[in-house]
């Protein structure tokens, strides 16, 4: 004979469960850390290069602010450049994370990977050099596409 008590089981609860903010581990930074620049951010690092802007590739975590981590940042004045891909990002997004980074003081310029496309690669030339010769007191560029 069996001496263990078979307890009733709880009633799953109706309210709505809060989320909690996501905490980003150990683990999730030591992964980015080694994560390498994707094709549309290695042609987008290449166009600016041909350039000659003065841009560093921190997407892989080198560079955190606002908990946010940036894709390219410039290497001498607080000026972001983000590549977005219209499979992972929404246009709404966009303004969210140039608010984000003006908190900060930096001037943010989002690149969508439709951009990137050879037809429509001089208007990406102007657009690169427009955001590159603002005075560091504008804090954001809109896109207008």
């Amino acid at each position: 004979m069996s001496l263990l008590k078979v307890r009733p089981r709880k009633k799953a609860s109706t309210k709505p469960r809060k989320r909690s903010p996501i905490k980003k581990s150990a683990a999730f930074w030591s992964r980015l850390s080694r994560q390498e620049p994707n094709n549309a951010e290695m042609t987008l690092f290449g166009i600016m290069c041909y350039l000659g802007l003065p841009y560093k590739y921190t997407g892989n975590g080198q560079f955190i602010l606002s908990g946010m981590c940036p894709d390219f940042i410039h290497l001498t004045d607080r000026k972001i450049v983000e590549m977005y891909g219209e499979r992972w990002h929404l246009p709404e997004e966009e303004e969210q994370r140039i608010t984000l980074f003006a908190r900060s003081d930096y001037q943010t310029l989002i690149v969508w990977s439709k951009e990137l496309t050879p037809s429509n690669r001089k208007k990406l030339y102007r657009r690169l050099l427009e955001f590159e010769a603002l005075p560091n007191d504008v804090r954001s560029i809109s896109h207008d596409t």
